[in-house]
């Protein structure tokens, strides 16, 4: 693979490419990696420590200059922007904050804009927190997971339940006004009262945004390997399902919205950025693994961040890949994701976004959901009934293009 010079991925005019956007920063260092996990990150010390990270964010700048004078993304007015991991709050918060002062150099951001961190808890320090809000955060993402500590061990956390409950009290004394909590189940071994406990100890905690998330056991994991090896049982689907129902109901009535599959607000605390991913809209991507969409294009860089920050530093933007979308495709990407949500999709919207009606594409498809009751479609939109979201991934692969 060698790198390619900057050119535009962009498969229409430069007008079709002039919309607003979310830019998502990756920041792939974490103080050690979970066994669950198969992200694109990597413990601090084995990539070299902070200077191959300080190297890192210097190349990052450097995209971020590059992609901001391309056809694609000059003058986008950005309104909404993710720094994730990987542990961003692993790193200095004036890096940090250097980043989101030079987004807002080289982007126009739109007023108030939606900027999140993602935290963990034990790099969650309320003095730090505290300069990440002065450089114009608003939102902070707390990677709690459980509030029980065999859980958490089962998970590889590094961090206990305690230091989640302190992580919390420092946020909100470092003046977090929009803080969302990350749980995961239907974890090994994990009981459904312990999943109570920590729904429970979440809710009392008043986070405005809860995101709860089934355990995927990922191939090449540690995690995966204890389940192969006989160490640890695998994960018990009735027992999820049990969850998952749970989490709708006790969140549901704490005053939460099931707005999407799997994320729980208080009413105006949805995730903007998030959203963006939701109804296809478009977004840039910056850092090694990064994903955009754009103009019709969708492309990724390079997933090694040692091999991105070479790249950058040669002054060529490490795209590994990049495919110009079908129309057909885009339909069923905006099915796919759009129904995740409660409202679910327009059909007008996707005509109009896409060039091609739903019921062009995917009639037949359609038509046998309704019929199943598996999905409903009223006053022009679609969209899956609260009682068949644990099989929605039935449902969606009927849009796989």
């Amino acid at each position: 693979m060698s790198p390619r010079k900057p050119s535009s991925a962009c498969s229409r005019s430069r007008s079709d490419c002039e919309g607003d956007t979310g830019v998502y920063l990756h920041l792939p260092f974490c103080l050690s990696k979970c066994s669950y996990c198969d992200f694109a990150s990597e413990a601090l010390e084995e990539a070299g420590g902070l200077p191959a990270a300080r190297r890192y964010l210097d190349a990052l700048a450097v995209e971020m200059d590059l992609r901001s004078a391309s056809d694609e993304f000059h003058g986008a007015s950005v309104t909404t922007v993710y720094l994730g991991g990987g542990t961003p709050t692993m790193l200095p918060a004036e890096w940090l904050a250097d980043l989101i002062a030079r987004l807002r150099v080289r982007f126009a951001l739109a007023a108030e804009p939606e900027i999140t961190v993602e935290a963990n808890p034990g790099t969650a320090e309320e003095a730090k927190l505290g300069a990440l809000f002065a450089a114009g955060v608003n939102r902070l993402s707390l990677g709690v997971q459980s509030f029980s500590d065999d859980v958490l061990r089962t998970l590889g956390r590094i961090h206990t339940a305690g230091e989640a409950e302190a992580a919390i009290g420092a946020a909100r004394a470092a003046g977090c006004g929009d803080l969302n909590l990350d749980l995961i189940y239907g974890v090994p071994r994990q009981s459904l009262e312990q999943w109570r406990d920590s729904l429970s100890q979440a809710v009392d905690a008043g986070p405005d945004h809860i995101a709860c998330y089934a355990l995927s056991v990922e191939p090449g994991t540690p995690l995966a390997a204890d389940i192969e090896g006989g160490r640890l049982p695998a994960p018990d689907d009735d027992l999820s399902a049990d969850m998952y129902l749970l989490a709708a109901d006790m969140l549901g009535e704490a005053g939460y919205g099931h707005y999407e599959i799997s994320n729980f607000a208080r009413v105006g605390r949805e995730c903007r950025h998030n959203r963006r991913y939701w109804t296809n809209a478009e977004y840039l991507g910056l850092g090694a693994s990064a994903h955009s969409h754009r103009g019709g294009v969708r492309w990724n860089n390079v997933p090694s961040p040692g091999v991105y920050t070479e790249w950058l530093e040669r002054g060529r933007i490490p795209v590994a890949r990049a495919e110009a979308l079908s129309a057909r495709q885009r339909v069923g990407e905006a099915l796919m994701l759009g129904l995740r949500c409660a409202e679910g999709v327009s059909e007008e919207e996707i005509e109009a976004r896409c060039g091609l009606s739903p019921r062009a594409v995917f009639s037949a498809e359609i038509d046998r959901l309704c019929s199943e009751g598996l999905v409903i479609a009223a006053d022009g939109r679609l969209r899956i009934p609260p009682g068949k979201w644990l099989i929605s991934n039935e449902v969606l692969a009927h849009f796989v293009t």
